[in-house]
C-alpha cells in the first residue's frame, strides 16, 4: 500500500484520449451550458486536427452533478510554464453475475453444473494527473481490488508532445492492441472485455512508444519489457514489439457528423513461452471447470494481430474487430459490438457479439462470472477451441460516462470438439455500477 501511495503522490499522470470537452467541464474550465448545443454540423470540436461530434448530455445532469466532479481538479492555469494543470483521479467498479453453466458431452445429457453466482468489486483505483511545461501529460494510477495480481501500480507513464506532430509515451502503460483494449475499462458500456481480448492482450508494462500524426492518419511504433511485475516491471527479455497504423475519417451530410476510425495492430512477441505479461495469466497445472482437464501448458503467443473500426453517429455507434494470435497455439476472433441511446444521454442499449476459435485442443481459456479476465482469477475458467458469446444490455447513465448503472443478460457457448468433449453453456445476468472522476 506504501508503494501504491508513493505513486499517486509522484502526480505522474496523463489527460490522454478522453481530455474531450465532458471532461473539460468536469475539471472547471468549460460552463456546463457550452455543451449544450444543436446536433448541426457545426456542432463540432477539433482535436489534434480531427473533428469529433459534441457530447450533448441533459440539462439536469450537468447542473446537478458538475460542480461535485469539479472538485476533482486541484489547480488549472494556462499561463503557468511550470505546470498547467493538476487533478485526482478515481475509479470503482463493482460487478455481479448470477447464473450456472451446463457441462454435457457431444450429444449426452448434463454431467455437472458450475455456479456462477458471484460479486465483486472489480476495480478500485485512485490516482492523479498532471500537464506540465505546456507539452507534458503525466499519470499514476494505483490498483487497490483485487489480490496480489491485481492490486499495485495499474500505470506510471508521462507523454510529451514533440514538434511536428510527433510524441513519445513512456513508463508503464498498456500497448495499444485492439478498438477494445485501447479503450479505457470506465468508458466501455460493457461488463468486461471480449474473452479473446482478455486472453491474449498483454498486461500493462515498462515500455516506450512513438507516435505521429500526419493529416487524419495516425503512425506508432513501440518496445515493451516481457515482465509483468504488479508494481514497476523491470525492463526483462528481448521484449515485445508493438507496430500500430491508424486512420480517422469524419463525414457530415446536413445534419448528422458520421466519425469512423480504422485501425491496424501488430504485437511480436520475442519471448514466446518465456514472457510474464504477454500473455498477463497463467493456467499451466491448473484444472478447467468443464470435466476437470489439466492444462498442461500456458498459451503461447510469437504473433499478435487485431484490425478493425469504430463509427459514431448520431445516437448510434458500433465497433468491429477482428484478432489472430499465432505461437505454440493459434487462436482467431471476431467482435462486433453496436449500441443505440434509446434516451438520449440517459438511456442506452448495447449488444455484443463474439466468437473466437482454434484448431488446437484446449486453446481457448475463459473465465466466466463477474469477469471473463483469467487473470482476475476469482472467477471459474473453461477450455475449449470454439467460443461464441452474445450480450445485451441496458445501461443508465446517471451523469455523462462518469456514473453508469449496468445490466444485461449473456449467453456463452463453449465447445471443446478438439479436446476431452466437455460442452459449456452457459447463461449469466450481470448488472454492475461504475463510477469515475
Amino acid at each position: 500500500m506504501k508503494q501504491i501511495a508513493l505513486a499517486v503522490a509522484t502526480l505522474i499522470t496523463c489527460s490522454g484520449t478522453y481530455a474531450n470537452e465532458a471532461l473539460d467541464v468536469l475539471e472547471g474550465k468549460k460552463k456546463a451550458s457550452d455543451l449544450v448545443l444543436p446536433a448541426t454540423k457545426n456542432a463540432v470540436a477539433e482535436e489534434s486536427g480531427i473533428t469529433y461530434p459534441n457530447a450533448v448530455w441533459p440539462e439536469w445532469q450537468t447542473r446537478t452533478f458538475d460542480p461535485v466532479w469539479a472538485r476533482a481538479t486541484l489547480f488549472h492555469d494556462d499561463t503557468n510554464p511550470w505546470v498547467q494543470h493538476l487533478a485526482v483521479t478515481g475509479y470503482f467498479e463493482w460487478q455481479s453475475a448470477s447464473g450456472e453453466a451446463e457441462i454435457k458431452k457431444e450429444g449426452g445429457s448434463t454431467l455437472d453444473t458450475v455456479d456462477l453466482d458471484s460479486s465483486e468489486t472489480r476495480r478500485a483505483r485512485l490516482g492523479a494527473r498532471m500537464r506540465a511545461f505546456r507539452n507534458t501529460n503525466i499519470e499514476a494510477v494505483g490498483e487497490i481490488a483485487g489480490d496480489d495480481n491485481q492490486s499495485g501500480i495499474e500505470r506510471l507513464s508521462g507523454r510529451t508532445e514533440l514538434p511536428k506532430n510527433f510524441g513519445v509515451t513512456y513508463g508503464k502503460f498498456r500497448p495499444q492492441f485492439s478498438a477494445e483494449y485501447r479503450q479505457e475499462p470506465e468508458f466501455s458500456p460493457y461488463p468486461d472485455r471480449a474473452m479473446l481480448v482478455n486472453m491474449i492482450a498483454p498486461a500493462a508494462t515498462v515500455g516506450i512508444h512513438f507516435d505521429h500524426r500526419r493529416g487524419d492518419w495516425e503512425y506508432g511504433i513501440g518496445w515493451f519489457s516481457s515482465d509483468s511485475d504488479p508494481y514497476i516491471p523491470a525492463i526483462q527479455g528481448s521484449g515485445i514489439l508493438a507496430v500500430n497504423v491508424a486512420r480517422n475519417f469524419v463525414e457530415t451530410t446536413g445534419d448528422t457528423v458520421t466519425r469512423t476510425r480504422w485501425h491496424l495492430d501488430y504485437l511480436h512477441n520475442y519471448d514466446v513461452g518465456e514472457s510474464r505479461s504477454a500473455p498477463s495469466y497463467n493456467v499451466a497445472g491448473r484444472r478447467s471447470s468443464n470435466g476437470n482437464q489439466l492444462v498442461l501448458a500456458n498459451p503461447a503467443f510469437l504473433n499478435l494481430f487485431s484490425t478493425g473500426f469504430t463509427l459514431e453517429q448520431d445516437r448510434f455507434s458500433f465497433l468491429g474487430d477482428f484478432m489472430l494470435a499465432k505461437g505454440d497455439t493459434t487462436a482467431w476472433g471476431l467482435t462486433l459490438a453496436p449500441a443505440v441511446w434509446a434516451v438520449p444521454g440517459y438511456l442506452k442499449i448495447v449488444g455484443r457479439y463474439h466468437y473466437a476459435g482454434s484448431n488446437d485442443p484446449g486453446a481457448l481459456v475463459s473465465t466466466m462470472g463477474a469477469s471473463s479476465d483469467p487473470n482476475f482469477d476469482s472467477s471459474p475458467f473453461f477450455i475449449g477451441d470454439d467460443y461464441h458469446s452474445f450480450y445485451l444490455g441496458a445501461n443508465a447513465h446517471i451523469y455523462k460516462d462518469r456514473l453508469v448503472l449496468m445490466t444485461g443478460f449473456e449467453n456463452v457457448l463453449l465447445e471443446d470438439d478438439a479436446g476431452e468433449g466437455f460442452n459449456t453453456n452457459a447463461t449469466i445476468w450481470h448488472t454492475g455500477v461504475k463510477a469515475s472522476f
